[in-house]
């Protein structure tokens, strides 16, 4: 079996989201005549693919004996983003600072879709430590589903007040018995 040479290819989610073209060179040994000791590779990464997917390039790699070289073998690694996390085809929000008294009576949330696109999500429902808002459509491009894509889902993270005076917690007792 012929030999691989694997390279890490760090691609953004927003890469992996609409797709992307990268370049990457590559030095090589070579003892075969007029076999090139620079290669550039040209890579159309595709929508939806996922950490860990392999591109093989047969042949592309050092040359041991003329006419014998190594794979060179490209496999996708995800770079962490600041707003979104990746699980499968679904993509993760967490929504911070939400003041307990718009986590008990509702409010409105914008997210900055990775294609750029501003996403209003409106939230009704008593906001819970285990509360998720699911958002369908709105997450990864399934690569071997053209033109469907997993969800969105959000999460909260709830700001309670640091301190309540005696008679807002009598009002508190009294509004929500």
């Amino acid at each position: 079996k012929k030999q691989q040479h694997s390279h890490d290819l760090n691609c953004s989610l927003t890469d992996l989201y609409q797709g992307a073209t990268k370049k990457l060179k590559i030095t090589r040994q070579s003892v075969s005549a007029g076999r090139s000791k620079e290669h550039t590779f040209e890579i159309a990464i595709k929508p939806g693919w996922k950490d860990g997917t392999k591109l093989t390039y047969p042949g592309e790699g050092d040359e041991s004996k003329p006419g014998q070289a190594q794979d060179i073998v490209f496999v996708i690694k995800t770079k962490a983003h600041e707003h979104f996390t990746r699980n499968g085809s679904d993509l993760i929000f967490h929504v911070k600072n939400v003041p307990l008294v718009q986590a008990l009576t509702g409010f409105e949330v914008d997210v900055t879709a990775l294609d750029g696109r501003n996403i209003k999500v409106n939230v009704r429902d008593i906001v819970s430590p285990s509360y998720t808002k699911l958002v369908r459509g709105e997450g990864m491009p399934k690569s071997k589903e053209p033109g469907v894509k997993g969800d969105m889902i959000l999460t909260f993270d709830v700001k309670y007040p640091r301190t309540l005076s005696d008679q807002v917690k009598l009002q508190l007792k009294a509004a929500l018995s």
